[in-house]
């Protein structure tokens, strides 16, 4: 088999104008991701806000247990049949946006979980209104138990905008395969593809990991 790595070193610009739409995703979808998730993460440990808990609970188990690319043709191809439409870079957005959002709900959720009750009984005692604890008290200590959840949840989104290739985004794996079907080197092209992932996941990983050591070294290194 003859095998033409001219073609993606070629095109390797291309690829790496895809990979930069990707990172931008990611950092767009994971940054609405944690502030929504947050917000239904508190709901969901909130019982006693029972229609907030509900609502969230309900949210959470239809958006865990149904496919991601599904959810994405609800919104860009389901939505116009009422006369919503939407356009496709906004639709992607929103669709990892709400699938991520669920994941990261459980995640803020279990960090919650993990602070003891009788953070809150204190700062009650201080006054502080449930708002202002939640924020400067209890989300600050569940932040660092949960870092390293959220590393592998970044990951992830890196990897599931591959999905938004299917609304004719120009992310990696969407110029990957109009490349392809201009010079048709799959194995080629697609091998590159796969090792910018690889690159991109690694740096993202160790520069994520890194901040976790500098903001939360009681979690890395016994606090010391």
């Amino acid at each position: 088999m003859f095998l033409d790595w001219w073609t993606p070193i070629e095109n390797l610009p291309a690829l790496l104008k895809g990979a930069l739409v990707s990172l931008e995703l990611t950092l767009t979808v994971f940054a609405l991701s944690l502030f929504f998730g947050t917000i239904v993460g508190f709901l969901r440990y909130n019982k006693h806000h029972k229609a907030g808990y509900r609502i969230a609970t309900v949210y959470v188990e239809l958006i865990r247990n149904t496919p991601m690319l599904v959810q994405i043709f609800f919104l860009y191809f389901g939505l116009p049949q009422f006369k919503i439409y939407l356009p496709a870079l906004f639709a992607g957005i929103l669709g990892l946006t709400i699938n991520n959002t669920a994941y990261i709900a459980e995640i803020v959720r279990s960090g919650i979980q993990s602070i003891p009750k009788g953070q809150w009984e204190a700062a009650n005692c201080l006054g502080l209104k449930p708002i202002h604890t939640f924020l400067d008290v209890i989300f600050p200590q569940a932040l660092r138990n949960i870092f390293p959840s959220l590393i592998n949840q970044f990951i992830m989104i890196l990897f599931g905008t591959s999905l938004l290739s299917v609304l004719d985004i120009k992310d990696l794996t969407q110029v990957a395969s109009i490349l392809n079907s201009q010079n048709f080197r799959t194995l080629e092209l697609f091998t590159f593809a796969i090792g910018i992932y690889y690159i991109m996941s690694v740096i993202c990983s160790k520069i994520l990991r890194y901040v976790n050591n500098r903001f939360f070294p009681s979690i890395s290194n016994g606090g010391r």
